[in-house]
């Protein structure tokens, strides 16, 4: 496959099922087959990604295509005020925090996956590359994502580009009465269960990335 048959461009609103699609592929492969992608993701801020993501300011959504068809890879990026609220809470309220820069200022990069079958094209690395020169072009300070502990490959990609590990997180996981998945963060860290599959462990362990721009 020639890489100069794979382009990457903004989202378009037919591009939505397509997104979707790709999410619940790379969970699935990840072994989440308990409508986890479908309940915490696709339900959630990928319902509407025009919405969510490209009507929003500081917002944007990009897509990989093969062929000038295919969708084959997606990324998005958010403000962290609305892409992580925790996290931005978290800043405000600490006074001691190490960041000279307003919350404000800062992005979070969300949903980034490309189909099993296009990696190792440096796709994944043609996508956060261009919502790093995004987030520069609008004048963002900083950016941070959370991925799982579990996922190896995406925590070596943003290593490459320079994202500093911070916090682990802990979370247990339930189904509400609405078939809602809630997130209760744990007092209690089990390391010896961090690397294995959430089918296994039956918790969430989220890795904290920063990376100044």
């Amino acid at each position: 496959m020639s890489l100069n048959n794979i382009s990457i461009r903004s989202f378009k609103s037919e591009d939505l099922l397509h997104c979707q699609d790709i999410t619940r592929a790379v969970y699935q492969e990840q072994g989440y087959t308990d409508g986890y992608a479908e309940k915490a993701i696709i339900e959630g801020d990928l319902a509407d990604i025009q919405m969510n993501y490209v009507n929003i300011s500081g917002g944007h959504w990009w897509v990989a295509v093969f062929d000038n068809e295919q969708i084959i890879g997606q990324i998005g990026i958010q403000p962290l005020s609305i892409g992580n609220e925790a996290c931005y809470r978290d800043i405000l309220q600490n006074s001691e925090s190490a960041l000279s820069i307003h919350p404000d200022q800062i992005c979070e990069l969300r949903r980034l996956a490309v189909l099993s079958k296009y990696r190792r094209q440096h796709i994944a690395s043609r996508l956060v590359r261009t919502l790093i020169e995004y987030a520069k072009n609008i004048d963002y300070k900083a950016i941070h994502l959370t991925t799982l502990t579990e996922m190896k490959a995406a925590c070596q990609l943003y290593e490459k580009f320079g994202f500093k590990r911070d916090k682990i997180e802990q979370y247990n996981i339930n189904i509400d009465s609405n078939n809602k998945i809630k997130y209760t963060k744990s007092t209690v860290f089990d390391h010896h269960l961090k690397d294995l599959p959430m089918s296994e462990s039956q918790r969430l362990y989220v890795q904290h990335y920063w990376l100044m721009l």
